[in-house]
Order: structure tokens, then sequence, then C-alpha cells
């Protein structure tokens, strides 16, 4: 009789629960379990109830219950899980996962939800390997295909990523996400035109898709072309205003085209819809920055160490990042103070200059940590300080640190006026063996044409060494490379041995190439450190620039705020350098009285 009565209320409570009358249906689970205190479904289902209204500590409680009456019962371990996963504790939820597997559950969900698991706890290699056994249980789920193509992507593995995607697309044609995802990897791939295909298929089968409107922006904004980035970004929000990324991207564009308050009133959104947007705070920064709004931009600036290419850079200066902050506040008289360099080696060196305001300021003591390439011209130049190899040196005691790049916030640097341009404030004091037998009537130029390969703009940066050809066929100028690096063997490459002075082999430090600046006439070089150190040497350097260039070079100034020898060319067109070196070469014939046009001849790069 009590068997047939809690059947009854049994069928009576799913109804209800399905219908969401969750109320009800917890009464009647809680009515049979006072029948039958063994009743395991039912305290599983009141689990499942208490989980939606958020009692957590009741849930577990009553599945608990639920797996001793029966503990070979996959789906409890299952649906614990899931509720360790929704209370964040994802270790356990591995547990409970793994034990419902080995009780023969083979459902594919289970394999999603634990790699899921494995995703939260970082370990991207056993989501994976999750994934593809659960392919092997049933290969027909499109969706395990798309999952594993979008952890590939997180690892930047585009092609493989790539390729997942389309496996997705084999086995369900309908799933139209994976065009824009796939989209997004050509992207990445450079394979800028069949990343359009991609994404327009996206858009055909799914006009709401919010995602594939913003994926295509971003190929237009590889493209250059970024009113139509701008359009696609405008229609991605216009689907889905929540999503934090699109307004950011959007901004991206905005900045490009020199929309610099759109663009921050495109960040701010971002950042309102997700506070934690690292790279948002970041590119918001750089924007302020670049109109000169030193208050908000460099505070907004701290947030670069968050960024996800900080990560390997934290991990070495761990020790250190452990000793207290300086933040400008503390009363650091007469105590150690450690600066530690971060990022490029441009960087370093326009940064440098705020180390003796420092030290001026709050008459402390300094140890600069820097790359290992700088040392000897930082000790050169800071001998009164303690100058270490960041990588190779043993780190002295010290009582506070700070990043170089953090001075200028620390230091409240709140206008242009107020950063130090004594120039020079670097100085080459080694000759070695790097010393030029100067000719008379000879022009001596330095050149310098692609920017370090791990930079994040590489790409804009840089340019072709060809357009210094009319610089090789002048007979009255002597040009040197200061190239290093794997670039340095465009040399060779385009058969300019004869043409270019090359003393990468020999220029393994910074002293080094500034003692071949310093023996120069004049320097022309890419957006790069060897721009940094010439306008620190205070040596005659111009640098070519793209349209909407880094942020320390201003908007449209043809002089920088920075270095007083600096001379800014920027491209008129973004992504085309033929009119950059065309002003650069009519100021060279007003400069030195010759014609650069005239030697071009058959050459002619233009």
């Amino acid at each position: 009789m009590f068997k047939d009565e809690n059947k009854r209320l049994y069928k009576e409570a799913v109804i209800n629960y399905k219908n969401k009358n969750f109320d009800r249906s917890l009464a009647l689970f809680e009515k049979i379990i006072a029948i039958d205190s063994k009743y395991s479904e039912a305290y599983a289902n009141i689990s499942l109830i208490k989980k939606i209204k958020k009692n957590y500590e009741a849930s577990f409680y009553y599945l608990k219950k639920a797996i001793d009456i029966k503990p070979q019962n996959a789906i409890y371990h299952f649906d614990m899980g899931n509720l360790l996963i929704e209370t964040k504790d994802f270790n356990k939820a591995i547990s409970s996962y793994l034990k419902a597997i080995k009780l023969n559950f083979t459902s594919v969900t289970i394999y999603h939800n634990l790699a899921m698991a494995y995703e939260k706890i970082g370990d991207e290699k056993k989501a994976i390997i999750t994934l593809k056994s659960a392919i092997e249980i049933d290969g027909t789920f499109a969706n395990t295909y798309n999952i594993i193509g979008a952890i590939l992507f997180r690892q930047k593995k585009y092609q493989q990523s790539a390729d997942m995607f389309s496996m997705a697309l084999t086995v369900d044609p309908k799933l139209y996400g994976a065009h824009s995802n796939k989209g997004a990897c050509l992207n990445k791939l450079k394979k800028y035109d069949q990343a359009i295909t991609e994404l327009n298929l996206a858009i055909k089968y799914d006009p709401n898709n919010s995602a594939a409107y913003t994926n295509i922006g971003n190929v237009y904004y590889k493209k250059y072309d970024y009113r139509q980035a701008i359009r696609m970004h405008k229609q991605s929000i216009k689907l889905n205003k929540n999503v934090a990324n699109s307004h950011s991207n959007l901004a991206n564009s905005f900045k490009k085209l020199g929309y610099n308050e759109q663009a921050i009133t495109s960040y701010k959104r971002a950042i309102t819809l997700k506070p934690d947007y690292v790279n948002a705070h970041f590119d918001l920064a750089t924007t302020y920055l670049m109109i000169e709004d030193f208050i908000n931009g460099w505070l907004e600036y701290e947030w670069r160490s968050a960024k996800e290419e900080m990560r390997g850079h934290k991990l070495h200066y761990e020790k250190i990042l452990s000793f207290p902050l300086f933040t400008g506040k503390e009363n650091i008289v007469n105590k150690k103070i450690l600066i530690y360099s971060e990022q490029g080696f441009g960087d370093s060196l326009q940064f440098i200059r705020y180390v003796s305001t420092l030290e001026e300021k709050h008459k402390c003591k300094i140890i600069i940590s820097t790359q290992k390439e700088l040392v000897t011209l930082f000790k050169e130049n800071y001998d009164l300080y303690e100058v270490i190899c960041r990588k190779e040196d043993e780190v002295p005691y010290f009582d506070y640190q700070v990043s170089l790049l953090s001075l200028p916030y620390v230091l409240n640097i709140k206008k242009k006026g107020e950063i130090p341009l004594i120039q020079p404030y670097l100085f080459s004091y080694r000759e070695s063996n790097i010393l030029i037998k100067k000719e008379e009537k000879i022009i001596y130029v330095g050149i310098n044409w692609s920017a370090s390969i791990d930079g994040e703009t590489f790409q804009d940066k840089v340019f072709d060494l060809k357009y210094f050809e009319p610089l090789f066929l002048n007979k009255k100028i002597k040009v040197y490379s200061l190239q290093v690096g794997p670039q340095s063997k465009d040399i060779k490459k385009y058969g300019f041995e004869n043409d270019i002075v090359d003393l990468s082999a020999e220029l393994d430090s910074f002293a080094k190439t500034a003692s071949l600046i310093n023996q120069l006439d004049i320097v022309i070089s890419s957006d790069t450190s060897v721009a940094h150190l010439s306008g620190a040497l205070n040596k005659e350097v111009w640098i070519a620039l793209q349209k909407v260039p880094d942020w320390r070079w201003g908007i449209k100034s043809e002089y920088s705020m920075w270095y007083k020898s600096a001379r800014l060319f920027r491209q008129k067109h973004n992504g085309q350098w033929d009119s950059v070196f065309q002003s650069i070469f009519t100021e060279m014939n007003k400069k030195y009285n010759i014609d650069l046009n005239r030697s071009l001849g058959k050459n002619r790069v233009f």
C-alpha cells in the first residue's frame, strides 16, 4: 500500500517539478521520504530543488543521503559533480565525475562537465583528453569538437583549432556558430579572405549571431578597414549590448581612426560590463596616455601587470614581488628600493629617466634589475646605483620594490611638463672595437627596420628593408645597420651585403649599440628600442610610424614629448609606408643637399 502511494506521490512531484511548481514538488518529495526513508530518488530530487533555490548546504545534505543509500548510482555522483561546480569546488567536482564514469556512466554530458572542471583548474590538457574520450563514446556530438576547438584557440594553436571547428561542421552542418569560431582562427592565421568567407556563412545562417559580427569586425581591423570594422562591431552590440568584448573591439577600431573620445567611451562600457577586463583597462590606459591625460592614464596603466603576457614575468619575479610594494606614499628615506624592468627594451630605455627623479624626491637608495643587454649601459650611466641582471645576478637586500614602468604613477606625473627632459640622459662611454673610420663629406646613417618579433604590435611596426634602398645607392651616404635579431638576415636575403655595414654580430649589448650610434650623423628607425636609445642619447633620430602609432608618440605632432632629438614621420594611410619614406627622403635632400630621388633609377621602390 505504501509503495503504491509513493509511486503516485513521486509521479505527481515530478509533474510539478517539470512545471516549475518547486514548492509543491518539494512538499511531495518530503512526504515520500517521511513514508519511506530509503527512497533515494526523492532525496536526490529534493537536492535539485534546494540547489535551484541556492540553498547549497541543504542540497549537499540530501544528495549525500541519496548517495549513502545507493552509492553505486552513477547519476547521483554526476549530480554531486554539478553541485560542486556550482559552488566552485572544482577539484571535488572532478572526483565526483570520475566516480560516475567508473560506474559506467557513458553519457557524453558527463565528459563535457568533467572537461569543464579541468578547464576551471587550468588543466586544459586533461580537458582535451576527456573530450576526446567523449568522441570515442559518441562522435556524433558536434559540440564536443567545438569545445576542443575553443580550448586550442585559447592555447594559440590556431590551425588545430580551425581543424576542430571544421570537424564540428562535418558532424553537424547546422552548428553555425562553428563557422564564426573557425573564422576567428583564420583571422589569427592571417588568412583574412577565408576568415571573411566563414564569418559571412555564420551570419547568413544565423543573422542574430552577435559573436560572428564582432569576429568579422576583427578581421576588417586586421585588414586596416577600420570603418567597416566599426560597422560590424556596432551590429554585434545591437544584437547583444551586454558583451564586454564587443565594446572593447569597437573601441580598438575607433582608436585606430584617431577617434579617441569614442574609444574611451566604449572601453568604459566594456569595463562596466566586466570590471576586471584587463585588456580593456590597458587599452583605455594607452588611449588616455595618447591624449596626454596622465592622471587617468598612469592609473589605468597599472592594469598591465594583470595581462596574460605578464604571467612569465611575474613568475620570474615571484620572490621580488613578495616584498612590500612602493606606492609613492611610504617613507623610503635611506631605504633600499629595487626597481625592475618589464616588457621590452624600449620601455626600459624610455622610463629609466625617472630613476634619478625618484632618488631626488625620496632620498632613497636604488637597485636596478634589468635585462642582460642593458646592464652595461645602465651601469655606466648610473654608477652610484646597484645595477643587476634580472635573470643571472643574485638579488641583494632591499626594502621595497616597484616596476620601472610604474614610476610615473608613483611620482604622480600629471602633465607633459613634468616629464624629465634633461637630454641626453644616457651617454656612451664604451668605444670597444666598434670605431668608425670617418671620411670627409660622407653622411653616416644608421638604420633599423624591424621591431621585436615578440611584441604585440610587431606586424604594424615592421616595414621592408628595401624602403631604405635609395640611401644605399647614393655615394654620399654610408649606411650602418643597427638591426639585431632574425631580421638582420634581411641584408643577405636582399643582396645588400655590399651596401650596408652590418655589425649585428658585435651588437650584443646596448652599450655597444650606443657607441655606434654616437658616431653616426643620423638614425632612421622603426618604432623600436633603437629609436628610444637614440633619443635617450640625444642623437638625431627620424622615426617611421604607423598612422595611429603606439601611445608614446602622440596623435599628430612631428615632434616627441619624450625626446628632443626625435622627429616623427607618420603614415598618411594605414599600413602604407610609401609616403613615409617619400617624406623622409625629401627631408634628407633638404638637410644634406643631396638628391635621393635621382639615385632611385630603375630600383625605385615606390
